[in-house]
């Protein structure tokens, strides 16, 4: 499953009732449980799951010039 798509489902089953721990146990570990408990925070303070930028560092530019150097 994408990413967008593991969202939809915690989403889902957030709204329906199901806790933190139940959503961690029907996903088979696909996602750690810190991540559906960072996730079910926003749904509850946002009322969605936006990530306003990936999380990490961010891309190096690859270049021939920046190679070089």
């Amino acid at each position: 499953m994408k990413s967008k798509d593991l969202q939809k489902l915690v989403l889902s089953k957030y709204e329906n009732g199901d806790s933190a721990s139940k959503i961690f146990n029907d996903s088979n570990g696909s996602v750690s449980y810190h991540t559906i408990r960072r996730w079910c925070k926003m749904i509850r303070e946002r009322g969605s799951i936006d990530l306003s930028h990936p999380p990490g560092r961010p891309p190096i530019v690859r270049t021939k010039v920046m190679i070089r150097k």
